[in-house]
């Protein structure tokens, strides 16, 4: 028998002070918007919250840190976000509620579009290269990121600076992480280049294992970060929430969740990979979330209460 929405809900629940205990202490501890662990914080909690869920109301503080802390100068004179670009699109991604001002919007825009190269990629920031993966992956997954966001997000003038991202990534290699995989499929929905998107999904749902899971890398053991990747890659390419394959994926992070709330996941640099990491775990907890949030019905169809049960309207 599959699991229920209130199982998965219940899933869901129990994740969410582990989210948001270790995101604010990150913030109190390491003062740092550059390790893509407050973007993924704030993106994950306002999913959760827009399902219904009740969530920390320090989330707008925690947003609104992120964001000054993204603009502010280094010692350099330099805006941070310029460096942690990904961390920048996934703050943009979380949704307009979190972030509404056009003025500050457009900023953070600035700063993702900012070094694009001649051949339309853009370089990986931060300490992403050293990942387990071939570096030209790591860029072409940065230039992804970068490509989605501005896409949904982008000033008029931009269209030149996307066209030349997507043509630089149709030119590259296929990649061997689902990170990878679920950004091309996610791409392709944007600009609705179904074919493109068919063959991705095609792809993705060749590379599940027998558990249900994938692996932040495709040749890996299942782990939390690649299935929750891969689950909502499936449901924005238009997967049913009763496709075999999504729900044999929510099955295994319903199993395979710890008692704490998170999803302990293996290092995704080359120097821990066969060893549980911290900020991978973290990774991986917010996408489980992520993912499953998106096998629910949809919240605009439904009455949610605050503990995250639903009721048909």
């Amino acid at each position: 028998m599959e699991p229920n929405d209130q199982t998965v809900r219940d899933v869901i629940h129990r994740s969410l002070p582990f989210i948001e205990e270790k995101g604010r202490s990150w913030i109190e501890q390491k003062d740092c918007v550059s390790c893509h662990r407050i973007d993924m914080m704030v993106w994950s909690l306002e999913a959760a919250r827009r399902y219904g869920f009740d969530v920390s109301d320090s989330l707008t503080n925690w947003t609104d840190w992120a964001v000054a802390s993204s603009l502010a100068l280094n010692d350099e004179g330099v805006p941070t976000g310029r460096t942690n670009k990904e961390g920048v699109a996934h703050l943009l991604l979380a949704g307009r509620s979190l972030i509404p001002s056009p003025d500050v919007r457009s900023q953070l825009v600035a700063l993702i579009q900012h070094e694009q190269r001649s051949d339309g990629t853009w370089k990986a920031g931060g300490q992403l290269p050293s990942q387990k993966r071939p570096a030209s992956e790591t860029d072409a997954v940065s230039t992804m990121w970068l490509a989605l966001t501005l896409s949904g997000d982008r000033p008029p003038a931009s269209d030149p600076v996307i066209e030349a991202a997507l043509k630089a990534v149709a030119a590259g290699p296929v990649g061997i992480s689902t990170e990878w995989h679920m950004l091309h499929i996610l791409l392709a929905c944007e600009h609705q280049r179904f074919e493109v998107r068919d063959e991705g999904v095609a792809s993705l749902r060749a590379a599940q294992q027998s558990d249900g899971g994938w692996g932040w890398l495709i040749a890996n053991p299942s782990d939390a970060l690649g299935t929750g990747m891969a689950l909502y890659a499936l449901r924005a390419a238009g997967a049913d929430r009763a496709d075999p394959a999504a729900l044999r994926a929510r099955r295994f992070l319903i199993e395979s969740q710890h008692n704490d709330g998170s999803w302990p996941v293996n290092g995704t640099k080359e120097k821990k990979r066969n060893n549980l990491e911290e900020t991978a775990t973290y990774w991986g907890t917010t996408w489980a979330v992520l993912g499953l949030l998106a096998t629910l019905p949809d919240p605009s169809e439904n009455s949610v209460s605050a503990d995250g049960t639903t009721t048909a309207d």
